[in-house]
């Protein structure tokens, strides 16, 4: 079952970046280290919303310093309480005047690991029933066990590992240890490691990032390329699978968001249209126009011809599925 809020692609894009942010934790005023982002450090974020925030993330405590303007740089300065419960004060480094900044700004803010794990889980397909690890993890902060998910004919485990840049000689001294399946996927929410860095035993280290079908709106895991990257060697270089695939011999088109509905097309016309997108496609085109879809379809011919897409598939219920236009005379295929 997926979880209630739904993100975009690029949304869960940049949750999964606050969430390996906050490995670095920030020291608050009585030197506790907090977990998380700060809220000066959050303007990355373009496409998670406020609502966003709020649902996925929590208010953890605030930070004990602030980078203050000095020139054209920034310096840490301590911040203290004020008196107005919506900011606290700091010296500034300029003119030794109290200045004040909001306390929004210094909160420190968590991702809700349960939350995000929850979520993965659901994309990546892992059955309630093999689940376990989300709520405990195996490494405090660092690394979650979701639960075995089928790539195949196989069932894997499934783990998140989250700063594995600075803990990798104590992620991969846990993968070695016995009892553990030789084989596994260590999904990172940073990115992957240098190439001559060999996971343990059979463990394929995948960046969630490059996991997720390029393109889509809604976020879906490109099953494809994780089944490639099981089979290939270590250290070996797997390409992104490209969202959409046309085989011409028998005509079927297959949209890594639909996988399991593949598309075999009947009547040329109806071929050809797809053909031309799908050769768009492959050079970066996601959107083409429909008099040159059309030229493509009835090249030189004059009489007969259709003059909107939609008549070419008339009769076809399931077309606006896998096709999509624009609203400004431009098609491509529904990734959605």
């Amino acid at each position: 079952m997926v979880s209630e809020k739904i993100l975009s692609t690029r949304s869960l894009l940049e949750l999964i970046d606050l969430f390996e942010r906050s490995i670095h934790a920030v020291a608050n005023g009585d030197g506790q280290r907090l977990r998380g982002v700060p809220g000066w450090d959050l303007w990355r974020c373009g496409a998670l919303s406020d609502s966003d925030l709020a649902a996925w993330t929590e208010r953890i405590g605030y930070a004990g310093s602030y980078p203050a303007p000095l020139g054209d740089d920034r310096v840490p300065v301590d911040i203290e309480e004020d008196d107005d419960p919506g900011r606290y004060r700091y010296r500034c480094p300029e003119t030794f005047r109290t200045k004040y900044v909001s306390a929004d700004l210094v909160a420190v803010h968590a991702v809700d690991a349960v939350k995000l794990l929850t979520y993965l889980a659901d994309l990546l397909g892992v059955p309630q029933a093999q689940r376990s690890g989300i709520t405990a993890p195996t490494i405090d902060g660092v690394l979650w066990r979701l639960g075995k998910m089928r790539i195949a004919h196989a069932q894997v485990d499934a783990w998140v590992v989250r700063g594995l840049s600075s803990s990798t000689e104590k992620v991969f001294e846990h993968f070695r240890a016995p009892p553990l399946p030789d084989q596994g996927l260590i999904f990172t929410t940073g990115q992957d490691l240098p190439a001559i860095v060999m996971p343990p035993r059979a463990y394929r280290i995948v960046p969630i990032a490059s996991a997720l079908v390029d393109h889509a709106i809604k976020p879906y895991v490109d099953i494809d390329l994780i089944h490639r990257l099981l089979l290939a060697p270590a250290g070996t270089k797997v390409e992104k699978s490209l969202p959409v695939r046309f085989d011409r011999y028998s005509n079927t088109l297959v949209i890594a968001t639909k996988s399991d509905k593949p598309w075999p097309i009947k009547g040329a016309r109806q071929i050809a249209v797809v053909s031309h997108l799908f050769e768009q496609f492959e050079n970066g085109r996601h959107w083409v126009p429909a008099r040159e879809i059309l030229d493509a379809v009835y090249g030189p011919k004059k009489s007969g011809r259709s003059q909107r897409i939609q008549n070419i598939f008339s009769g076809n219920l399931i077309w606006e599925d896998y096709i999509a236009g624009d609203g400004n005379g431009k098609y491509g295929f529904n990734l959605d």
